[in-house]
């Protein structure tokens, strides 16, 4: 099975697909790259509840970055087809204990549920500006002007970046999560590389209370480098992602949306139904077996690479009632939209908050607000774990 252009816009075709056929561990093909993983990477798709599950707690499931890439480019079937390496990707998302339980050690305390919910006044704050300076217009872009913006000045905020290097930075992220030629890839990801690198450094020699900080004092100069690029590409991508693709739901949804747009005190419940129905990381990172590990009926070989679908599995009909139906009102939050073990999203309750936030802002300020991008100009970007549109013009904007 081939998982191209038309996965990425819409993964539930397939994911129907395989269950049809039993919902079982399903051979699939990359057709695009992304980051470390090479275009044409052959692996194996888990889409049932329960196997993503079992997957995310048996340790014979790894993730170091360094054992992986000769296992990528062995499943290509060409030579050189894992040669995507950076210093970025060897970070705690791409490592197993005791390495990754080192890396992780220094955000422990600030990505607690209380430490986050200290920053919803400044996150209401950062909404209200973004929202300001789109006041008064007939429509805007709710990716490039409003969710991007917002996830991305929070993210700064949070772990000390400048937030006037944020267009900078923007662009390279975009280029490493997505389908970029080997060139680009290289070129972008060693100016990233660069970037924090520079950073970091003037970061060791301060006093700033902020995580690059606690990481730059920490870590080794490379283990922070590649901790903050995790940090700060995962901690805006899919939040803006899930404003997004929540709010096109909701307007798929109209008796929902009015339903919201009417009570924002069902916010929080609206978000954790968004995240569970449209999972804004669609396909876990890799992982890779290093036995012959049997997963649902079928044995996966060793050395195989493995992708978690989190988007099928919260639409797993053995574990969710009616899992296709969006109901804001009852929101099911036993889903894996943050996966689960040892690799659960550190950044989960933070994403949690901005989503609310923002759509809370979204809500209030913004009372007609509907999609005017007609679905067939819908563009998505070319990524297997990121899921978001490229653009969505909504109007009208908010009132004053």
């Amino acid at each position: 099975m081939e998982l191209d252009q038309e996965f990425y816009a819409d993964p539930h075709p397939t994911y129907r697909a395989i269950k049809a056929q039993g919902n079982r561990p399903t051979p699939i093909v990359l057709r695009t790259g992304m980051a470390y993983l090479p275009p044409g990477l052959r692996g194996w798709l888990v889409t049932a509840y329960q196997d993503v599950e079992f997957v995310l707690r048996d340790p014979r499931f790894r993730k170091s970055i360094d054992e992986a890439m000769p296992l990528f480019a062995a499943g290509t079937g060409r030579e050189g087809g894992g040669d995507r390496s950076s210093l970025l990707y060897d970070n705690m998302a791409n490592n197993d204990p005791p390495k990754h339980t080192r890396l992780r050690k220094p955000l422990n305390a600030t990505f607690t549920a209380r430490a986050v919910a200290t920053k919803r006044r400044d996150m209401r704050r950062v909404a209200t500006e973004t929202l300001d300076a789109l006041a008064g217009r007939d429509t805007f872009d709710l990716v490039q002007d409003f969710a991007f913006p917002f996830s991305i000045a929070v993210i700064c905020d949070t772990l000390g970046v400048p937030r006037e290097d944020r267009g900078t930075f923007h662009s390279w992220v975009q280029t490493i999560t997505g389908a970029a030629d080997h060139e680009t890839l290289r070129r972008d990801t060693g100016l990233m590389a660069q970037y924090l690198r520079d950073l970091i450094g003037r970061k060791r020699a301060g006093t700033a209370d902020d995580v690059l900080t606690q990481l730059a004092t920490s870590l080794a100069e490379d283990e922070a480098v590649a901790q903050a690029y995790a940090l700060l590409a995962a901690g805006y991508e899919t939040t803006a992602n899930l404003i997004v693709t929540g709010f096109l739901t909701l307007e798929r949804n109209p008796e929902q949306k009015r339903r919201l747009w009417s009570d924002p005190s069902l916010v929080p419940g609206a978000v954790e139904e968004m995240l569970r129905h449209q999972s804004p990381f669609n396909l876990s990172l890799y992982r890779y077996v290093t036995e012959d590990v049997e997963v649902g009926g079928v044995e996966i070989p060793a050395g195989a690479i493995v992708f978690l679908s989190f988007a099928a599995a919260n639409r797993d009909e053995h574990r969710f009632a009616d899992p296709d139906a969006f109901d804001i009102t009852t929101p099911r939050r036993e889903h894996l939209a943050f996966g689960g073990g040892i690799h659960n999203c550190i950044g989960k309750h933070l994403a949690r908050l901005e989503a609310e936030v923002a759509f809370d802002a979204l809500v209030r300020r913004c009372p007609g607000l509907s999609v005017v991008t007609p679905a067939d100009r819908f563009v998505w970007k070319a990524s297997p774990t990121f899921r978001g549109l490229k653009n969505l013009a909504v109007g009208p904007g908010p009132r004053d």
